[in-house]
């Protein structure tokens, strides 16, 4: 029996249970429009600065930008005044988001500092009250992505997930790790397995999850309702299709898809692309350098590739140079 399936979220449907997670400086228009052109099923912004939206930051305001291609499409907030979360909601209203999403799991510095991202883990009660004002103002369903807790020691996932659920979120979406792991270690899906255990509305699982295989198998171990590609994304949507189509196929057997070498150059030159389009070109060319080399991951002579790539200066010698790459390995 298929595990790919719709997903309602409040008054929200969405067409599949493989979500594109939001992802700071990464998950821009570009990145989610070829989410969706590869079957994510729901797509989020990179975190949103709430105090930045109601003190007028350009920056801010400039990431709250949805257009057609992309959605459905969550808003994702940081905060830690309920007050400026619910003036920042309402600003959300006017760019006609389909789900406000808030952030308590970035592990940050700057972000933990001010109270936001993880460090609303810190007191159930707190975020309980934080979740509940989010929801009594939102027009649109309110949805939470955690992590454990702030450290091993403090872990209280469960306390937390049941405090969403009674202050109304419609989606809980838990990455295993605790704040201060970073990314380091491996996500512990056996937390993602109790949390829903204990809570009606659905949970989203997120974390480690690199083939299609890895999606298979949390949906196995844990029950959860859809799962969330993040960092296997970047440079790499093939893989959210290749999730897609494994849940659709399942319980048959499904080999991934592998693009080749020229696949991979042609939708890296789609992609940044696409950024000049939307943010002009001495933006883009900045921005892309973070990120566009992954599209080289794993094909031989790659260091020496992107060392060229992030050497390029304007967006006519990083499409000479990506261009250059085509059928140079027939």
């Amino acid at each position: 029996m298929s595990i790919l399936k719709p997903l309602k979220i409040g008054s929200l449907e969405t067409s599949n249970n493989v979500f594109l997670a939001p992802l700071a400086g990464i998950g821009d228009n570009a990145f989610r429009i070829i989410g969706r052109q590869y079957g994510a099923g729901l797509t989020f912004t990179e975190m949103i600065s709430a105090h930045g939206l109601v003190n007028g930051n350009y920056r801010s305001h400039e990431l709250l930008r949805i257009t057609k291609r992309e959605k459905p499409c969550a808003l994702q907030l940081f905060g830690a005044n309920e007050d400026i979360l619910a003036r920042a909601i309402m600003i959300c209203s006017e760019y006609d988001p389909d789900m406000i999403d808030i952030n308590a799991g970035c592990s940050v510095k700057k972000v933990l500092k001010t109270g936001a991202g993880a460090n609303l883990l810190r007191d159930a009660d707190n975020f309980y009250r934080i979740m509940r004002t989010c929801v009594s103002v939102s027009p649109y369903p309110v949805s939470v992505k955690t992590r454990l807790g702030l450290t091993e020691k403090t872990i209280n996932i469960i306390e937390i997930a049941q405090a969403a659920e009674e202050a109304g979120v419609k989606l809980f979406t838990l990455h295993p790790r605790t704040a201060s792991q970073g990314y380091s270690g491996s996500a512990r899906w056996e937390y993602i397995a109790q949390v829903k255990n204990v809570l009606r509305i659905p949970v989203c699982g997120n974390g480690d999850i690199r083939a299609s295989g890895d999606a298979i198998k949390m949906v196995e171990e844990t029950g959860c309702d859809a799962v969330m590609i993040g960092r296997g994304a970047i440079g790499n949507p093939w893989l959210l299709r290749n999730i897609v189509e494994a849940f659709r196929l399942y319980p048959k057997e499904y080999r991934d898809y592998e693009p080749d070498f020229n696949e991979r150059i042609k939708m890296a030159i789609e992609h940044f692309n696409m950024v000049v389009r939307f943010k002009g070109e001495e933006k883009a060319t900045g921005e892309v350098k973070r990120y566009l080399h992954r599209y080289l991951k794993g094909i031989p002579g790659a260091p020496d590739l992107r060392k060229r790539l992030v050497s390029s200066s304007t967006a006519t010698e990083m499409n000479g140079f990506l261009f250059s790459l085509l059928n140079s390995r027939a």
